[in-house]
C-alpha cells in the first residue's frame, strides 16, 4: 500500500500563496505561539503584554501534516523550505499582513491587528525563536509577531482560546508516493478512534 504525500507549492505569477495567518486553537504545525507576559519583559524589553504582541511559527518546512479526504482517508501535505520562504515574501508583497481570522472562520478580523515582525530562521541555535523558548525549530521556518490591538482577539489570546498560528491560502499540488510502513497499516486498520489514529500517525511519520 502506498502513502499519499503532496508537496504544496506557490507561484509568484498566479494567485497561489498564503492569504491569511489565522489565530487557531489547534495549530497544524504543533508549535504554540506565546504572548509576552510580565515575566518575559526582563529578557525582551521592547515587547510586553501591554503592547499586546504575540510571536510564533507560521510555517515549518518539510513538516508532514496529516489531512483527511472526503472519504476519511489520510494523506499528507508539506511545504519545502523554498516554498516557505516564497510564501513569506509574497505575503508582504501582496499586503496581506493586516487581516487575520480565528480558527479559519469566514469572518475576517481586519482592524486592530497587524504583523509587525517577520523572519526566517537561519540558525536555530542563535535565532530569536530560541530565546523565546522554542526548541528544535528547523532552518527555513517562518516566524511572525503580531501586534494585537483588537480587544476581542486579545482576550482570546490571554484566555488561551487560541494557541497558535495556521496559514490558509491557495497552493498547487505535486503528488509523491512513498512506501507505507507495516506499522502505519496497523494503525489505520486498528480499532483506535480517529483522534488516536491521527496522533499515532503524527508520531510515526515525524519520528
Amino acid at each position: 500500500m502506498k502513502d499519499l504525500v503532496i508537496e504544496l507549492k506557490v507561484n509568484e505569477d498566479d494567485d497561489t500563496g498564503v492569504d491569511i495567518i489565522s489565530f487557531v486553537e489547534s495549530p497544524a504545525i504543533e508549535v504554540d505561539f506565546m504572548y509576552f507576559s510580565k515575566k518575559k519583559i526582563e529578557r525582551f524589553k521592547t515587547v510586553d503584554a501591554e503592547k499586546r504582541i504575540v510571536s510564533g511559527a507560521a510555517m515549518l518546512p518539510n513538516e508532514k501534516i496529516i489531512r483527511f479526504d472526503a472519504d476519511d482517508n489520510p494523506y499528507f501535505v508539506y511545504f519545502s523550505e523554498e516554498t516557505v520562504r516564497k510564501c513569506a515574501e509574497l505575503y508582504f508583497k501582496r499586503s496581506k499582513q493586516t487581516t487575520t481570522n480565528v480558527n479559519h472562520s469566514s469572518e475576517a478580523v481586519t482592524s486592530g491587528v497587524t504583523v509587525m515582525e517577520s523572519w526566517i530562521v537561519e540558525n536555530p541555535d542563535m535565532d530569536k525563536s530560541k530565546h523565546l523558548g522554542y526548541d528544535d525549530i528547523p532552518v527555513g521556518s517562518w516566524f511572525v509577531s503580531y501586534k494585537v490591538d483588537n480587544d476581542e482577539l486579545w482576550e482570546k489570546v490571554k484566555s488561551g482560546e487560541v494557541l497558535g498560528f495556521s496559514v490558509e491560502g491557495l497552493f498547487t499540488q505535486e503528488v509523491e508516493q512513498e512506501d507505507m510502513e507495516v506499522e502505519i497499516n496497523k494503525i489505520l486498520d486498528s480499532d483506535m478512534s480517529r483522534e488516536d489514529k491521527l496522533e499515532a500517525l503524527k508520531k510515526k511519520l515525524n519520528s
